[in-house]
């Protein structure tokens, strides 16, 4: 008996120790498991703390009723370049849009100066179409693309997305608490409009040393105006190029 005793217990034990050692194999397993899928996984870059504003890259203001002529081929540039890797010296994208009322007080036929454009439901007033295909492929890797609306209200004309009250205050208040930003780089339509007067409402609460303006990624309605370019000039904003 007390050998039958014995014996079952070195079974028992025999038995646990088989256990474990299994357990063990399934653990050392599952470990090298997870690691075989963590180095599988592409290493995402560390995004620089600057900031792009693209200003109105509608269609409208492209190819349709208020488009610029060096609209396309500066929005197929842009394009070009982010999906070349120009999106890596960012870790903030913001697109801002006209998003105007059908009666907006911009118009002719309100009473004022331009062609009905990038009404809010219209094809015209979605994002340039080359240019938001290669925005939807990066925002894996850039998950801060924001898009911004402007010019919503029938009896108010904004220019500059500061100029909302809304998206304004959004965009302004992201800006102030991210004052590590390395800086802030602007391109867009129009040169002479939109850009232009977002850029001066920027540098209004932001130090102009650390703007930029992306010079080969800008389309004008008068290409000779020189706004933009006496704004820079005037207030050290430097230009570069993609």
């Amino acid at each position: 008996m007390k050998r039958q005793f014995i014996g079952a217990l070195v079974l028992i034990a025999a038995l646990v120790m088989t256990g474990c050692n299994n357990d063990k194999k399934t653990d050392k397993k599952e470990s090298e498991k997870k690691t075989e899928m963590a180095e599988a996984q592409p290493e995402k870059p560390q995004l620089p703390n600057r900031l792009l504003i693209i200003v109105d890259p509608q269609v409208d203001f492209t190819t349709g009723s208020l488009a610029t002529a060096n609209g396309p081929k500066a929005m197929d540039y842009l394009a070009q370049k982010l999906n070349e890797g120009a999106w890596k010296n960012y870790g903030w994208i913001v697109v801002t849009q006209d998003f105007h009322p059908a009666n907006h007080c911009s118009f002719v036929e309100q009473g004022g100066v331009f062609p009905p454009h990038c009404v809010q439901g219209t094809e015209g007033m979605n994002v340039y179409p080359a240019l938001q295909e290669v925005l939807t492929n990066i925002l894996v890797d850039i998950p801060n693309i924001h898009y911004m609306q402007k010019g919503n209200l029938p009896d108010k004309e904004e220019f500059s997305i500061f100029q909302n009250e809304q998206s304004g205050e959004k965009l302004r208040r992201t800006i102030e608490e991210f004052e590590h930003f390395e800086g802030i780089d602007i391109c867009g339509i129009a040169t002479d409009y939109c850009v232009y007067e977002t850029t001066k409402d920027l540098i209004a609460f932001y130090p102009a040393k650390q703007v930029r303006i992306v010079t080969n990624c800008l389309a004008a309605v008068d290409e000779s105006d020189t706004k933009l370019a006496d704004l820079m000039k005037e207030n050290g904003i430097q230009g570069i190029e993609f």
